[in-house]
């Protein structure tokens, strides 16, 4: 037994070739995500116009569509059968609306009106985001079908990490290094503003997202005959008695039930807390609303009723399996709400970026430009270690350690400089010190190398899950398992934003105005120090708090070693 797991590991190590191909579409991922933390809201508003509160509710809108299309391609790209298998059809579809409809957001048409401008940002982008998840989805979870490694599937993962990083923070660099300068005018001193340059850098960013996907789509192309193929979807009838909880019966019921089996433990009440935020916003308002639209809606047409019960049924049977999926194994449901976490607080992060860079650290553009140009250090970094230390230490372990330094060692800074602001002290550089930008390069050097380990390797734990989940489901649904957690993960975030915004409130940081005219470009010490310390404890909880989500996956490398041994997992036995 154990020569045959070792042979069977010898043969699902990856060339670098399939390693570079799997990896490389990310750039594309990345580029978009890219563009859409930093850029599409700052262009919008201050260079072609829009109110922000108009542009916060377009980018806010897109969830919706994303509520619906991502465990849909989840869903359907596990289940596809064609001559291109699972995942390329999307993959190939993908290609050309992201392409041009990036570009596109780039490149609005003159003299539009608010409303107009609006309406072209919630379109643009919305396809964007729906398009991209066709790629996305079905590209990560390629990666448990091309190895079952145990390393490699990490080294795949920092793959991916590392294109992703790179073509985002090229695509971002490129505007400091090249177009702001190359911009600028008498009436644009700083050329960002001058609305002239984005469509020209979404067209170069636009090609390269068309590259990222097309290249990684061919490159893994060959390898279609080698993935599994699900088995023929058997019509399911709809049956006796469906009427009696359809939503569509004419009868209006509500529901409001509570989440069971609450462990007095940290790990226990933290799971307790976030399932039942999950149960008040999934049925307690969503169900109970669909509810009452199916009570009106069979009221006024009652002969669509047994269409709209046909409809019902098929969505039940569809949202049945995905929950199953997604519930039945202990460890992914830690990893999942580990997740949102993680997404809350990097949400917060992103919002108060650019306020320390500016206020809390006042880099000019040049120090900005250094710092981000050390930042190709880190995937560089990690894409050797991710898979070296899982390999020494084990995934799990790895995560653990590597986590807990990162949390602390990425507040240190600013907790450093809060004690200065607030005792006096001189912890940490000063703001004209000759070392504070070479100690934040060095710092964000690390912490981003530190972040992407992590979370590379997190991303192999979830793909050695699919065996684990498909020996009690007896179905392959990688897609449904990666898309569950980029939908919450964007869902999230947008509350982490949100939580940023009530902290800057309730600090009274000024505005832009204030800190031109009443305080001469400079933000008071002591706001800052506020600033810092409510940044500092909410991070570390909630990183912390994350951290201790893993504790609870519990798969182990021999466990996954005999997971993978198992000839049922190289087929699709469940309907």
């Amino acid at each position: 037994m154990i020569e045959f797991m070792e042979e069977a590991n010898q043969k699902s190590k990856l060339s670098f070739s399939t390693k570079f191909f799997y990896g490389f579409g990310s750039i594309s991922f990345g580029i978009k995500n890219n563009g859409f933390s930093y850029f599409v809201l700052f262009v919008y508003v201050f260079v072609f116009g829009l109110p922000a509160w108009m542009a916060g509710l377009a980018l806010n809108l897109i969830l919706v569509a994303d509520a619906f299309t991502d465990p849909l391609v989840g869903y359907y790209s596990d289940r596809l059968r064609s001559k291109w298998g699972r995942r390329h059809p999307f993959m190939y579809a993908a290609a050309i609306p992201v392409t041009l409809s990036f570009y596109f957001l780039w490149s609005p048409p003159d003299n539009l009106t608010n409303l107009e401008l609006f309406f072209y940002l919630l379109i643009c982008a919305t396809i964007i985001r729906v398009f991209i998840t066709f790629y996305e989805i079905p590209s990560i979870a390629l990666g448990p079908e091309l190895t079952d490694n145990y390393v490699e599937r990490t080294s795949l993962m920092s793959y991916r990490y590392f294109f992703g990083w790179f073509g985002g923070l090229t695509t971002y660099n490129l505007v400091w290094w090249y177009y702001a300068p190359k911009y600028e005018t008498e009436i644009y001193t700083s050329g960002r503003f001058n609305p002239d340059l984005w469509p020209e850098w979404g067209l170069v960013a636009a090609i390269l997202i068309f590259l990222g996907i097309v290249v990684t789509s061919l490159g893994t192309h060959k390898h279609i005959p080698n993935l599994i193929e699900p088995p023929k979807r058997k019509k399911k009838e709809i049956p006796e008695g469906f009427n009696n909880i359809s939503i569509f019966n004419r009868t209006l019921k509500f529901n409001l039930p509570l989440p069971k089996n609450l462990k007095l433990s940290l790990s226990g009440v933290t799971v307790y807390l976030l399932k039942f935020i999950l149960y008040v916003v999934l049925i307690w308002i969503i169900s109970n609303v669909l509810r009452i639209f199916g009570f009106i809606l069979a009221s006024f047409l009652p002969f669509w009723i047994k269409s709209l019960q046909k409809t019902e049924f098929f969505l039940r049977s569809l949202f049945k399996e995905v929950a199953e999926t997604l519930t039945i194994n202990r460890s992914y449901k830690f990893l999942f709400f580990c997740g949102l976490l993680v997404s809350v607080a990097g949400g917060i992060e992103a919002a108060f970026a650019v306020i320390f860079d500016s206020y809390f650290w006042e880099l000019d553009d040049n120090e900005m430009l250094i710092r981000g140009t050390s930042i190709y250090l880190a995937p560089i970094i990690a894409i050797f270690l991710a898979p070296m230390l899982s390999d020494k230490f084990g995934k799990k372990q790895t995560v653990l350690s590597i986590w807990a330094f990162q949390i602390i060692f990425a507040a240190l800074p600013f907790a450093l400089r809060y004690l200065d602001l607030t005792y006096g002290t001189s912890l940490f550089p000063t703001n004209d010190s000759p070392y504070l930008l070479p100690v934040l390069c060095i710092h964000v050097v690390i912490n981003v190398a530190a972040g992407i380990i992590v979370f590379s390797t997190m991303g192999s734990m979830i793909m050695d899950l699919v065996e684990d989940i498909q020996l009690e489901t007896g179905r392959r649904e990688e897609g449904i398992l990666f898309s569950a957690r980029t939908f919450a993960d964007k869902a999230v975030s947008g509350f982490g934003l949100t939580l940023a915004g009530v902290i800057l409130t309730f600090i009274a940081f000024p505005d832009n105005t204030q800190i031109r005219e009443i305080y001469n470009g400079t933000v008071p010490s002591e706001i800052l120090a506020d600033l810092a310390l409510w940044y500092v404890p909410i991070c570390i909880v909630a990183f912390g708090a994350a951290l201790i989500m893993v504790r609870g996956y519990t798969l182990s490398r021999d466990e996954h070693e005999e997971n993978i041994a198992n000839p049922d997992t190289k087929v699709w036995k469940g309907d």
